[in-house]
């Protein structure tokens, strides 16, 4: 989406960002957009084992603090922000949406990004006193109220909830029956005598069938994350259509993102390239409200 707005020549004075959004806005506004982008295009499910630290029984399995210390060396408070910027956290007492327009960038984006079970919730000194923040998404996943709060005239929203990352392998008939299939015989190698090659063919056979047998009983039923994510995602979506009938933003853009798994890092690319083209689709739209001439358009358009 970034890359479409600046191609567009269209210049964002105001950031209000929600969980994701939080934390590339929080990127851009920092001037560590190049860093982050590179780090999280690096990041694949073991790299991230090594960027954050796993805790069971900690409120969540992941702790980001190591991933934030980072970044940290580029860490400004909001207030020294030059145009403004802010984030939306759920407070885990109350269930209120906050609003965090003060303190630490990082700090901030840290707390709006804290998906429940997955991260741990984040302690933000809100209003004099420490509170547990979760991720802004469980109060307002598409925080428009909060743009226009920071003085924004036309709103741009980005909506990642318009189609929800639901399970969809168990939207189909049910499979009653497994069917082996038995795997093509090795040839002989010629080098070992027939007993010995028997049994290694016969072991593999056996461990590559109970291999089979274990992943599919572990997709026939809804994991523990996958569930959570999902109902969270879904949640999301529904909370994010009734705020839309209430926060009207002037351009809604919905990337179609609900095959792609949250955990799905060697996506990257793919996930950008789905936001630019869905921001390009509404590129007309974009450019009134920004009061652009039709002769950027039709240049953007010979360009290709």
């Amino acid at each position: 989406m970034l890359k479409a707005l600046d191609e567009l020549g269209i210049d964002v004075n105001v950031d209000a960002g929600c969980s994701a959004g939080a934390l590339v806005s929080a990127a851009r506004r920092l001037g560590i957009w190049e860093e982050f982008s590179s780090w999280a295009k690096e990041l694949d499910p073991i790299g991230a084992l090594g960027q954050f630290a796993i805790s069971i029984g900690a409120g969540g399995f992941v702790d980001p603090a190591r991933a934030f210390q980072v970044f940290r060396y580029a860490d400004k408070d909001i207030e020294e922000l030059e145009k403004p910027w802010g984030a939306v956290a759920t407070d885990l007492a109350t269930g209120t949406e906050v609003w965090l327009t003060k303190g630490s960038v990082l700090d901030a984006a840290r707390a709006s990004s804290a998906i429940p079970l997955v991260m741990q919730a984040a302690p933000v000194m809100f209003r004099g006193a420490e509170r547990w923040m979760i991720d802004g998404a469980a109060s307002n996943p598409v925080p428009v109220s909060l743009a226009r709060s920071l003085g924004a005239t036309r709103v741009i929203a980005v909506d990642l909830n318009a189609s929800a990352i639901t399970l969809k392998r168990f939207d189909r008939p049910q499979t009653r029956e497994v069917v082996m299939v038995e795997e093509p015989e090795p040839e002989e190698s010629g080098f070992l005598p027939e007993p010995v090659t028997t049994f290694i063919r016969d072991t593999q056979n056996f461990l590559s069938r109970e291999i089979s047998m274990a992943r599919a009983k572990a997709l026939a039923k809804p994991q523990l994350l996958e569930t959570a994510a999902a109902t969270m995602d879904i949640v999301q979506a529904h909370l994010a259509a009734a705020r839309a009938q209430i926060d009207v933003a002037d351009v809604r853009i919905t990337p179609r993102l609900d095959d792609i798994s949250p955990a799905a890092f060697d996506r990257h690319d793919e996930i950008a390239e789905r936001g630019y083209l869905a921001t390009m689709e509404a590129k007309d739209q974009l450019l009134a409200i920004a009061g652009k001439t039709s002769s950027v358009s039709a240049s953007l358009d010979a360009q290709g």
